[in-house]
């Protein structure tokens, strides 16, 4: 095979793993929570499904389903855990938490590896990613058309406006925490098969940063702009990798700063089609009010 079209198939599946990571990041967003948490939970995934298909024989796919599991019921309970902090304090709380995640790899080389890591005795192939994408997606399309996404947007605009509505906020965010573990523990699954091995260095602070600006550039108001994200901020850079060998992370540094600077909503930013919707609507009514005010105001009438 053409070695551009190998780098291209392999960017993709990177962007996708990148995407369904940065999904899960998104859920939080959209209640309104900045959380660093979904490396954590891709580390559960990734270990989690590396130890059930050596230690139990287990296929690949319950393997990712339990792990997921496991990912979700522990994302339900960090939720409840920092739900009390401030937004900021939040945000401080689950970097910690990554920061234990890595402590934990170390420390339990029998389930994890160790500091050697261990290698990932699976690899998914393109269709089987794609698929995990669209369900993941699929699922975030039917939520946002649901009460709890009704209920997210009310939370993340003015939780105190909600709560005097009748929505339960609390719940709606450890909701939140618990399907971002999810989701994250299914990319995490996806990135071990495609980096082949894992260890303490995988999962941490520098893909967390990776992760947030995969949303902040694809848009953190609606999931399809940590779609959109992922393929620009994770997979352009490895298939243009070909090209310029030196220089990535200033060029990825430069245009995530355009991003802010230019279209603070990020590349999908629906707030943004609207208001231009609405702008198109308006200029035919202005130019037909226009165009009824100039005979009058030649004949020398003013309304």
């Amino acid at each position: 095979m053409n070695p551009s079209l190998v780098l291209l198939q392999s960017a993709t599946m990177f962007a996708m793993a990148g995407a369904v990571l940065a999904l899960s990041t998104y859920v939080t967003l959209w209640t309104g929570l900045l959380s660093f948490g979904t490396v954590t939970f891709a580390a559960i995934g990734a270990f989690g499904s590396v130890w059930l298909l050596t230690e139990t024989g287990l296929g690949l796919w319950p393997a990712i389903l339990l792990g997921a599991a496991a990912a979700g019921v522990f994302g339900l309970l960090v939720g409840r855990v920092f739900l009390k902090l401030s937004s900021h304090w939040l945000a401080l709380a689950t970097v910690a938490l990554v920061l234990i995640t890595r402590v934990f790899v170390v420390n339990f080389g029998d389930s994890t590896g160790g500091s050697a890591g261990e290698v990932v005795p699976y690899t998914m192939s393109m269709p089987e990613m794609a698929g995990l994408l669209v369900v993941v997606c699929l699922l975030l399309f039917a939520l946002r058309r649901s009460k709890f996404g009704v209920a997210a947007d009310a939370t993340r605009e003015d939780p105190a406006v909600a709560e005097a509505l009748g929505i339960p906020v609390a719940r709606v965010k450890i909701i939140a925490f618990g399907l971002s573990g999810a989701i994250g523990a299914v990319g995490g699954a996806m990135q071990a098969s495609q980096l082949s091995y894992i260890g303490p260095d995988t999962f941490y602070v520098d893909l967390s940063v990776t992760v947030i600006a995969c949303v902040v550039l694809g848009g953190a108001y609606h999931w399809a702009g940590s779609v959109i994200g992922a393929i620009v901020f994770t997979g352009l850079p490895v298939y243009i990798s070909q090209y310029i060998t030196v220089g990535q992370s200033i060029i990825n540094g430069v245009l995530l700063l355009a991003i802010i600077r230019f279209l603070p909503g990020g590349l999908v930013d629906p707030l943004r089609w609207r208001r231009r919707r609405e702008k198109r609507r308006a200029s035919p009514r202005v130019a037909s009010r226009d165009a009824d005010r100039r005979p009058l105001e030649n004949a020398g009438v003013t309304e």
